[in-house]
């Protein structure tokens, strides 16, 4: 297995976060006691079972296993020809194949990463004009992420299984997800406590969680002065349009109001000046009851 160097993704990291891309191409060895399990087994079974029978499910289980093996293989070509999502589709055929094809998973993890690497950085455009570069790269460093941890939990081998935490580490740092990234780091940490690579993006990791923290606090404290002023002004209207509405109430209140003994008055004032209009034009004749007489020849 060969150590590829991961580009530097920040460029105030002052050192490369290393990634474990590791293209594998040879069978995960098998412990003894299963071998030799799996030896005797077969040897019983041939005692019982036809000659021909076994020489074709031999060919037939040797064809499958050279279809995904033959997958895997084109898709090491494609990733080494630097056509990762052609490599990509190569390595899901192969998993389709065999399910429990760890190797393909590896490199599928490996394909993903360096898709997501190209798509970041403008190489390979988003697959939907409407997403940015980094949302859809983030996308596609959830996938590497999620096909490393399939290999993490699944394997027994601890060499490719501390690798394969470190990349699903590396793939969860380049989201920003620093939690994860941190959990990754120290569980590959676990494996292997002497590799300097993991150290390094542990603390790396550890930094940006601590900036992440602070500015996210910051923020929380710009937001909540933003909803005390909101609430101060919201208070300062309500006490303005509740004083408002007690001096209307207060002026309302002080207008002088008529007494009973001067509505009478006033009454009989109205009807006193009404008895003085009627007797002024009695006295002058209602013009409206003259008729003019014609004059008598």
């Amino acid at each position: 297995m060969q150590k590829h160097r991961m580009f530097k993704p920040h460029s105030n990291i002052e050192k490369k976060i290393l990634m474990r891309e590791i293209i594998l191409s040879h069978s995960f060895p098998m412990p003894k006691s299963e071998a030799f399990s799996n030896l005797l087994s077969l040897q019983t079974t041939l005692n019982y079972v036809p000659m021909w029978f076994i020489i074709c499910l031999f060919i037939s289980f040797n064809g499958q296993a050279q279809e995904e093996k033959m997958a895997l293989r084109k898709g090491n070509d494609a990733y080494h020809g630097g056509k990762p999502i052609e490599a990509s589709n190569y390595y899901k055929k192969s998993l389709k194949e065999k399910q429990t094809y760890y190797k393909a998973n590896f490199n599928l993890g490996d394909a993903y990463y360096k898709t997501a690497e190209l798509i970041k950085s403008g190489k390979i455009p988003t697959p939907n004009k409407r997403m940015t570069a980094d949302s859809a790269a983030n996308l596609v460093y959830d996938q590497a992420a999620e096909q490393f941890e399939v290999v993490a939990k699944s394997l027994v081998n601890s060499d490719t299984v501390q690798k394969a935490w470190h990349n699903y580490g590396n793939a969860k740092l380049m989201q920003k997800n620093y939690e994860d990234a941190i959990y990754g780091y120290k569980k590959a940490l676990k494996l292997n406590s002497k590799d300097e690579d993991t150290r390094y993006n542990l603390a790396y990791a550890q930094k940006k969680l601590a900036e992440q923290q602070k500015n996210q606090k910051k923020d929380d404290k710009k937001d909540q002065n933003k909803k005390d002023q909101e609430n101060k002004d919201q208070e300062k209207k309500e006490k303005e349009d509740i004083n408002n509405k007690n001096d209307k109430e207060k002026q309302e209140a002080q207008q002088p109001q008529m007494s009973k003994e001067q509505a009478e008055k006033m009454l009989n004032a109205l009807k006193n000046d009404e008895k003085k209009m009627q007797s002024l034009r009695k006295k002058k004749g209602d013009p409206a009851n003259k008729v003019k007489v014609e004059k008598d020849w």
